[in-house]
């Protein structure tokens, strides 16, 4: 049935592409009447649209005139020659039909899928030159620095033409230039400098000043799959550093570097035994001495290269299996023994051996051993012959060693990993004494990232760089969460279609798949299936050998960087000139990767790797008629009435060859690698060689098509294709996506209980910083607390005291439990009114802070209660993120008492974040007394409020209670002076001289519920009560 619909009605995206279809046409016919303007009647269009704009047009209503401009400028510009990033370049573009399509595609928010090669830089020009017209800004965002720079500058050519600022943000900008930037019409930059610069302005920033951006209007994310899907979950993080940080990398690291090069000798030993063991047939032997190598150093050099055999492969998942069974767990405990240490690469943990602890420290093998705490907390307890002051101290002792010993051990464990799973140029390099993390599937670095709970010092010791303090987090979001914040959202990309669920989902944007000028002339050859990777990895050698050969370029696509290095290994050995875009390389991604389409030309790059690139063939490279390159020959038509163009291809291969060393858990990555080639017409070819041990293959129908093989006879090296064959991956890749994207959805919603209280946090925050006065904010705050704290008030005498107490620890007004305001009740009883209490307590408190401010420095006042408000905010914000970290990490376990791990993790977040706000509250009304511009004032201060107390209490004391927890006043300002000792004690003196008598009840108190001592027989609440 719904096939037949889709045959009467169209696919959803064919009705998309109808729709916009006319819009083409008017376009075209208003960009012919345009050309008989002058340079200047075009330009003054800008001014023009403006103007419509404020009288009420919308931009809708512009669109088709604007893109008419763009297209005409674009027109004018050809044969202008700019600087691009030190390249000069020849302006030869004007928008084509489908790049108009594009363009008005993303006008309307949605995701515009356009091939490689199809122009998306310049389709980009004409949503951002009509979005720009409204004055609030335009942001184009680039997968890295170099893009941003270099499209800023090549389409800033046409914004510029036509009146329009342009701006780009780069990283190491002060903060005046980035506010340059974003006051332009438009400005390019990467999602992390966005999203940091977002963070900054609501997080930290103390002054309108101090803010850069001005806005989320529109937003256009240049391959938006990588960004909105890819790195998504990415949380963007500024750090500052921890009140504490370990000094025990440097400490133990001599002691780790000769552990671990015991240990290597130990597993190369044991590597030999193995080797002697599977030669003699003796596979017990063999698989003992490979799950000890496995243990002790997972990337040993001789382990994976004997894993490239399958029988050994098979050896080791054999012993490793074993090993997990109960009856097996003594004898591996055993065997790890024998290690100095033990590594679990997959729950990346590391830990010393009994082994290990005598040859880090021969003389005490306890000095790395964490002690029992418990039990020698409960000996302690139980010894009667220590005073209550001797165990206080021996448990601090205890206590201090357990702190020292853990912080130690796991130095110590964080080392191991750091020289026996992280290699340099690999998984990191280090640039300017810096460690800098490098992108497992992209290869690009990323400046500013850290490795958390102390393993990045642990690198940093190892590399001999300066070790940085351990960081907190200061601010945080995700980049999904960013991008949720623009009022309109656009997209492009080569490969968005496979996501459109999530794309619609998450950030409710609607895929459309825009159709090629060209033809598409791509031969995608079946996936090639072997047995093993090491067969796979001889058929790919001897592919890009021939194509070498024959001076074909060839792009190999990888899943990693690690799988780039093996074959750039074998590639060595066989001789083939080739380059690897990985971490060294790093500075020459765009260069290498513009290079990859010249003849001969071999590259191995991740499958992410160069995007936003295009790959450009050399001369030479296509050996058929460029009338035929150009014209729309499909692969299906005859050339010259006699072959198809798919078969003179696959007879002559020309064009790019794309290779997929591994198929991708996605099939966006895989198209998106595919689509490399055969850009605007190009020809071009693309095939994926496969094998059973692939980690897709593994998980999805390895057994069946093992079965299939054997029964089919086929030999080692012999290779198994057939496009039911492709189905099948594909099909169980559509499993992986599905199970991706609900882990994903599950995960946004965690992310959106943080996300909707950093929205209040910051609006909060931002309504602070923006506030030419904060007086007003101030007194709310201090109204909330009060109304607040005197909700629970009653006319029982100690909740009368407990209120007085804490006015006075808060706020220096002399209020006594006297002093509450009462209503008349029911039966002629005078009740509390709290509602008027309160208002009188802040009527009085609001008198005493405007005589403290006529003390004050007028022109530091208004920074100084800036500051108390800002810094309140900041102290406990930061606090409160380091606690919900804390609980999303052990709210999984709750799931074991049968209790949904999401709802219990709203349940806490609401308590946590309703006691952050009471908090924040709280600390700001208790330091607007502590906090001064200059000492002067504040004496001045304290006597005038002696005497007054004095006048108003001749015999009391002059205020009552001190600042809530014991703590010292603080006295603060932001760029003023703040009290001195003297001060502070006077201060303190005044807030704590004397604290209210302690009322003693002579009765039992009666509870609501409890018989009335009237003794009418009805509840208290019912009666006597009733008016309470």
């Amino acid at each position: 049935m719904q096939w037949l619909l889709k045959a009467i009605l169209g696919t959803k995206n064919e009705r998309d592409l109808k729709k916009v279809r006319p819009f083409v046409g008017r376009i075209n016919a208003l960009e012919q009447e345009l050309q008989s303007l002058s340079d200047d009647a075009l330009k003054a269009k800008t001014a023009e649209f403006r103007a419509r704009l404020a009288k009420g047009e919308t931009l809708d209503d512009l669109m088709v005139e604007a893109f008419a401009v763009v297209k005409n400028a674009c027109r004018r510009l050809c044969g202008t020659v700019v600087d691009v990033c030190g390249h000069p370049q020849t302006w030869d573009m004007v928008p084509f039909d489908t790049q108009l399509i594009g363009g008005i595609v993303l006008h309307q928010g949605k995701i515009a899928e356009m091939a490689t090669g199809e122009g998306k830089t310049l389709v980009a020009t004409l949503p951002t030159y009509l979005n720009a017209l409204t004055g609030k800004g335009v942001h184009v965002v680039t997968v890295n620095d170099y893009l941003a720079r270099r499209d800023a500058t090549w389409m800033g050519t046409v914004y510029r033409y036509l009146g329009l600022t342009v701006g780009c943000i780069q990283n190491q900008m002060r903060p005046e230039e980035r506010r340059a930037q974003y006051a332009c019409d438009v400005t390019y930059g990467t999602n992390a400098e966005f999203g940091f610069d977002y963070l900054r302005d609501m997080g930290m920033a103390y002054s309108p000043q101090e803010m850069v951006q001005r806005g989320w209007n529109y937003a256009i994310v240049d391959e938006v799959d990588s960004i909105l899907i890819d790195e998504a979950r990415t949380p963007l993080i500024i750090s500052g550093p921890a009140p504490y940080s370990t000094e025990q990398y440097q400490a133990v690291k001599p002691a780790v570097e000769r552990m671990v090069r015991k240990q290597r000798d130990l597993c190369t030993n044991l590597m030999a035994e193995a080797k002697a063991a599977i030669e003699k047939g003796d596979e017990e032997t063999a698989m003992l001495k490979l799950y000890q190598v496995s243990q002790g150093m997972p990337k040993n050099k001789q382990l994976l290269h004997l894993l490239e055999e399958p029988s050994a492969r098979r050896l080791l998942e054999k012993v490793q299996s074993a090993m997990l069974v109960d009856m097996n767990k003594e004898q591996a405990r055993a065997l790890r023994e024998e290690l100095y240490f033990v590594i679990d690469e997959k729950g990346n943990d590391a830990s010393l051996t009994d082994k290990g602890c005598n040859a880090m420290n021969p003389a005490d093998p306890d000095y790395y051993v964490v002690p029992d705490l418990v039990s020698a907390l409960a000996e302690l307890d139980g010894d009667a012959t220590l005073t209550d002051q001797q165990k206080f101290e021996k448990r601090q002792e205890l206590q201090n060693q357990f702190a020292d010993k853990s912080e130690r051990i796991h130095a110590v464990d964080q080392l191991i990993r750091a020289y026996c799973v992280y290699e340099r140029d690999v998984q990191y390099v280090i640039q300017d004494d810096e460690v800098i993390i490098v992108d497992e599937f992209t290869g690009r670095l990323m400046p500013g990232r850290r490795w958390s709970d102390g393993l990045h010092q642990a690198i940093e010791a190892k590399e001999g760089v300066r070790i940085q303090r351990e960081t907190q987090t200061l601010a945080t979001i995700t980049i999904q969460n960013y991008f949720r914040l623009y009022k309109k959202l656009a997209g492009m990309t080569g490969t968005a279609e496979t996501e459109a669920d999530e794309f619609q989902s998450i950030y409710k944007m609607d895929v459309v798949v825009i159709p090629t000028n060209r033809p598409v002339r791509r031969v995608d050859g079946n996936d090639h299936i072997y047995k093993t990777q090491r067969e796979k990895f001889n058929a790919i050698i001897e592919e890009i050998t021939a194509c070498y050969q024959r001076k074909q370029p060839v792009l190999v696509g990888t899943i990693s960087v690690d799988m780039s290095e093996i074959l750039s290994r074998m590639l060595r050995r066989a001789n083939v000139p080739h380059n690897v875009l990985n971490a060294k390389n790093h500075q020459r991604e765009a260069e290498i990767v513009a290079n990859a389409g010249q003849p001969g030309a071999i590259t191995i790059a991740t499958n992410m790797a160069g995007r936003g690139t295009d790959i450009k063939l050399g001369p030479g490279v296509i050996w058929m008629d460029r009338g035929l390159v150009t014209g729309m020959t499909k692969l299906s038509d005859k050339v010259d009435g006699k072959k198809t163009l798919r078969d003179l291809i696959e007879e002559r291969p020309c064009g790019l060859y794309v290779i997929g060393s591994e198929r991708h858990e996605s099939r966006r990555i895989d198209r998106q690698l595919r689509g490399r080639c055969a850009r605007q017409g190009d020809p071009g070819m693309s095939r994926f060689f496969v094998s059973l041990e692939d980690d897709l293959m593994r998980l999805f129908g390895s057994d069946r098509i093992s079965g299939i093989m054997e029964k089919l006879g086929i030999q080692e090296g012999e290779v198994l294709e057939h496009r039911w064959l492709n189905r099948s991956i594909e099909t169980a890749q559509r499993r992986v996506e599905q199970q991706n994207f609900a882990i994903r959805k599950r995960t946004l919603e965690y992310d959106d209980v943080m996300n909707k209280q950093r929205e209040i946090i910051y609006g909060f925050r931002s309504q602070i910083v923006a506030a030419e006065q904060v007086r007003e904010h101030l007194m709310d705050v201090v109204q909330d607390v009060i109304y607040a704290r005197a909700e629970d008030l009653d006319d029982e005498e100690e909740s009368l005291a407990a209120f007085a107490t804490w006015v006075n620890s808060q706020f220096p007004i002399g209020f006594h439990p006297d002093q509450v305001v009462r209503k008349e009740g029911k039966r002629g009883r005078a009740a509390v009114d709290p509602e008027a209490t309160a208002r009188a307590v802040f009527g009085r408190v609001g008198k005493a802070y405007a005589e403290k401010c006529l003390l004050e420095d007028p022109a530091q006042l208004n920074s100084m209660e800036r500051f108390i408000m800002l810094n309140a905010v900041d102290v406990q914000w930061q606090e409160y993120l380091r606690n919900m970290d804390t609980l999303r990490q052990g709210v999984g376990l709750r799931a074991y008492g049968q209790r949904d791990p999401l709802v219990e993790y709203k349940n806490e977040a609401f308590t946590l974040f309703a006691d952050l706000m009471d908090r924040i509250k709280g600390e700001i009304a208790g330091r607007i007394f502590r906090a001064t511009t200059s000492p002067r004032a504040y004496q001045t201060f304290l006597g005038d409020l002696h005497r007054l107390a004095q006048a108003q209490h001749p015999t009391a004391a002059p205020l009552v209670g001190g600042r809530a927890g014991g703590a010292a006043p603080r006295p603060a300002a932001q760029g003023g002076g703040s009290a001195d000792p003297g001060a502070e004690a006077a201060m303190n003196a005044a807030l704590s001289a004397a604290h209210s008598k302690p009322v003693v009840r002579e009765a039992p108190k009666t509870g609501r519920n409890d018989p009335c001592p009237c003794g009418s027989g009805k509840k208290f609440k019912k009666c006597c009560g009733k008016d309470l």
